[in-house]
């Protein structure tokens, strides 16, 4: 078994002190040392081995990660999952350096350069909705991980992706075993693969609690807290209106709130809702929002990870990964006895 290396070694094959040693490698401004004698301990302790990645950092040497993402906003969730691969990269020795082209096409074609110019070790190709890519706009030859979203011509790269039908199933079941049996859905837009998954673990957690889906209660309200307001006061319309509603996203719940407060019907003794993201606005409402958590941390940790088991020619588990999400169960959804009952 190799021998450990110490500072003291260190010192010793500089021919600096200890305390020298100690002050450069933990890079501190308390006392000021001659930058010759800084560049020596660092190299010295390259040179025997020594495993602190601030010795590589100081050298320049951290190696760089690309993340491109086509759109994101300030408060979008997905920011969770840039995080987690920017704190995931820097634990490793990668830098993390993110591009947002936003549909511009002549700064994706001066990001695709960028990348390519062999400062980069790899790329995760990212969307902040889980969609099918339509095309993959930055190209390049660098170990690459899809984050999110699916490139169908190319199935061999490494995708990490939220397990949306899993989750909505969790959601709707929840509600099941609670008793409830008229739940209708606010799903988001048709076209894209969370609505579509979201939807089948909508109907299947019916199916297995032995319900029949009514297709009058999966209304499409367009991610849009407005249109998820109309669509619950259309829902409440109906000769057998829902007993409970499942919404795609928090911020549909919210719109759903608002309808039911106008119709002077309480959460959850009249309506229960369940919603889906966990976003901070969950906890925050009233009456607290159950929801499914979206795990954007754990996805964008496992896909530097995966991308550094790519750089470094590591076998991988698998090569198309879906994450759970939990399931946050809170007020909004809780079975309650009416009163006199």
């Amino acid at each position: 078994m190799a021998k450990k290396i110490t500072m003291s070694d260190i010192a010793a094959a500089a021919s600096v002190s200890q305390s020298t040693v100690s002050l450069v490698l933990n890079n501190s401004t308390t006392i000021k040392i001659a930058e010759k004698t800084k560049l020596k301990v660092l190299e010295t302790a390259e040179s025997l081995g020594y495993k602190n990645k601030k010795v590589a950092h100081a050298l320049g040497q951290a190696k760089k990660i690309a993340l491109v993402i086509n759109g994101l906003t300030s408060y979008d969730p997905f920011i969770d999952a840039i995080n987690a691969a920017r704190e995931e990269a820097w634990s490793n020795d990668y830098i993390l350096v993110t591009f947002n082209y936003s549909h511009d096409e002549v700064l994706a074609n001066k990001i695709e350069s960028e990348i390519n110019s062999g400062n980069y070790t790899g790329l995760i190709y990212a969307s902040s909705m889980t969609r099918q890519l339509e095309q993959q706009r930055v190209i390049t030859t660098l170990p690459t991980v899809l984050l999110n979203c699916i490139n169908e011509e190319h199935t061999d790269l490494p995708t990490i992706l939220p397990a949306d039908m899993i989750g909505a199933y969790k959601a709707v079941s929840h509600l099941t075993t609670q008793g409830y049996r008229r739940i209708a859905m606010l799903s988001g837009e048709s076209w894209m693969l969370a609505s579509q998954q979201r939807a089948d673990g909508y109907r299947q957690a019916l199916i297995d609690a032995d319900i029949i889906p009514n297709s009058d209660y999966l209304v499409n309200a367009d991610w849009s807290l407005k249109e998820a307001y109309h669509q619950t006061l259309e829902l409440l319309k109906m000769v057998q209106p829902p007993e409970a509603i499942f919404c795609s996203s928090d911020y549909m719940a919210m719109g759903c709130y608002q309808a039911l407060a106008e119709l002077g019907l309480k959460i959850p003794q009249d309506v229960a809702v369940v919603g889906y993201d966990n976003q901070q606005i969950a906890s925050e409402s009233f009456p607290a929002l159950t929801s499914v958590e979206l795990p954007y941390s754990l996805m964008g940790k496992l896909a530097v990870e995966s991308l550094i088991a790519l750089i470094e020619s590591q076998p991988l588990l698998s090569r198309k990964r879906k994450v759970e999400g939990e399931l946050i169960v809170r007020t909004s959804s809780t079975k309650t006895k009416k009163m006199g009952m």
